[in-house]
This record gives structure tokens, sequence and C-alpha cells, in this order.
């Protein structure tokens, strides 16, 4: 079920994801409950674009940052996402993986569902990130959780 509009008196939720079990959990939950958002995406828009940039880990990014932003942010911000700690950065999605259309719940869901599939398959071989580079599987792991904690905080299940 998807809302409209902001949660009046919410504020986001503190999330953390040890397996990926933990993703499809709360987000079949808050398609089957319903939710409020606290930011601008519904969970279509919030699950596509976390299955984006899964899949763009797996068949590569249109863009990458040059290395020397990589270097910075491999030393200032990864390690933060690595303890799933907030970073405090607020950075814009690039273009590939902005989400200004509306999605489906049941669509964006279905599709983050495959691509934690793919993600997660023991054969699975990632492209080096487009913000950090070259990052082991753990890492990549890791830093995908955290991208999932972040995105879906902005939702509150009813």
């Amino acid at each position: 079920m998807q809302q409209s509009g902001k949660a009046a008196v919410h504020k986001r939720r503190t999330l953390r994801f040890d397996e990926w079990a933990d993703v499809i959990v709360d987000v079949e939950r808050l398609a089957d409950r319903g939710y409020e958002r606290v930011g601008e995406h519904s969970l279509g828009q919030n699950c596509n674009h976390l299955a984006v940039v899964l899949e763009g880990a797996l068949d590569g990014f249109p863009m990458r940052w040059s290395r020397p932003m990589q270097w910075m942010a491999r030393i200032l911000v990864l390690p933060r996402m690595l303890k799933h700690k907030p970073t405090g950065l607020r950075v814009n999605s690039p273009a590939f993986a902005r989400q200004d259309r509306p999605v489906d719940d049941a669509v964006g869901v279905e599709r983050l569902r495959k691509a934690i599939e793919r993600f997660n398959a023991p054969d699975a071989e990632y492209v080096d990130h487009l913000v950090f580079g070259k990052l082991s599987r753990d890492q990549w792991k890791h830093q995908q959780l955290w991208h999932c904690e972040h995105h879906l905080s902005f939702l509150i299940p009813n």
C-alpha cells in the first residue's frame, strides 16, 4: 500500500540490517502494513533505487567519481558506512539512480528482491564501486546494507 505525503510527527527510523533477509522482512512489512513517508519517496521508489545500485554493482555503472574523490570518500565516509553509522552527508543520487517517477510498491519490492538474489549469489562478481572504487565482497555487502538502512529509514511502518 502506497502512502502519499510526508508524516507530520515522525522522525526517521534507526535501522540495522546485518543480513539481506533483514531487508526483505522490512520491505515486506512496509508493503503489507502500509507506512508513512518522512522523505520524498515511496517504498516502491526506494526499493527501485536500491535495486538499481545493486544491479550496477554487478553490471557496471554509467559513471564513476574521479580517483581523488574516491580516495577521499574511502577515507572519510566508507569506514562509517561499514560500521553502519550515519555519515552526516547529503549527496544527491546520480541521474541514473534517481527516482523521479512513481513506482508501484509491489514492483519496487520485487525488483529489490531479485537484485538482492543476484547480488548475494555465491558466484557474484562486483565491479568497482562508483564512489569508493575497489571493494571486497564483505565491504560491498555492508556498504549496501547501510544504503538500505539509510533509504528505508524514511518510511515509518503503520
